[in-house]
């Protein structure tokens, strides 16, 4: 059977994030007083996708399923939920959810933004999966290009955070880093992995803190309401925010000349 216990997380992992596409749909028939409801909804659904995906491999090894299937299985269900499911989140966002310095609301010119924007990371994300496919890279310690994962993540928490809110000019530099994160997702980058990686002291405590914050954020906004809720949100920006713009500080330079060189023929 190829199918095994282990694909049940994928399982999980597609449901989720075809739940934050349904969710995003709903939310394009919702008032505009309500929108807000079903952007943190959707964005939820795809939070809780990426964790399926995490322990989609840990419980692989621990029961000894490991096998192509479940890989390529799992780069559908991370197409799904990290290119497809936040397209459709991000047009909602810009649709109906904020309002944009100097275009009319509603405006066929909002329209016009709001499918540029979602067609980003959509787009994107299927030319990385296609390359993947043909020509599949691996470096170990390391992601070429911004991760699909981190990208979604990015993405989500972007337009569910409150800086987003703060102040119209936002949704235009909304707009700046959205467009930057989809280009970092196909570029030659080497972004610091899991795999096969010894991890320093100052990347395990920085790790460490990612999860914890995230997991405080996550319990005390969501959960009981003593902070927030999107507090969460804003956390995750934080530290992708970090990955994306700064993390390259930590990689030796000797690393990221060796990245350079095997990847140099890479989208010939």
């Amino acid at each position: 059977m190829f199918f095994k216990t282990k694909d049940l997380m994928t399982v999980g992992n597609i449901t989720l994030g075809l739940g934050g596409v349904l969710v995003a749909m709903e939310g394009m028939g919702a008032p505009r007083e309500d929108v807000g409801v079903y952007v943190f909804w959707s964005g939820l659904l795809i939070i809780l996708a990426v964790v399926f995906d995490i322990f989609d491999g840990k419980v692989a090894r621990a029961l000894g399923q490991m096998n192509r299937f479940g890989a390529e299985f799992d780069n559908v269900a991370d197409l799904t939920s990290y290119s497809i499911a936040p397209a459709f989140l991000l047009y909602l966002a810009y649709q109906k959810y904020v309002t944009l310095p100097g275009i009319e609301q509603g405006s066929q010119l909002q329209t016009a933004i709001s499918v540029t924007v979602a067609m980003f990371p959509a787009v994107f994300g299927c030319i990385r999966f296609a390359r993947f496919n043909v020509r599949k890279l691996d470096v170990p310690g390391f992601w070429i290009g911004f991760p699909r994962p981190m990208a979604a993540l990015f993405y989500v928490s972007l337009v569910n955070s409150h800086l987003f809110l703060s102040t119209g000019a936002m949704a235009w530099v909304g707009v700046v880093l959205i467009v930057y994160a989809s280009f970092m997702n196909l570029s030659r980058m080497p972004f610091i992995g899991h795999h096969d990686r010894e991890w320093s002291w100052h990347l395990k405590i920085i790790l460490t803190c990612v999860w914890v914050s995230a997991l405080v954020a996550f319990v005390a906004g969501v959960v009981f309401k003593v902070m927030p809720e999107r507090t969460v949100f804003d956390v995750v920006l934080l530290w992708l925010s970090y990955d994306l713009f700064i993390q390259w500080t930590d990689i030796p330079k000797a690393a990221r000349e060796e990245v350079a060189r095997l990847t140099a023929n890479w989208n010939e």
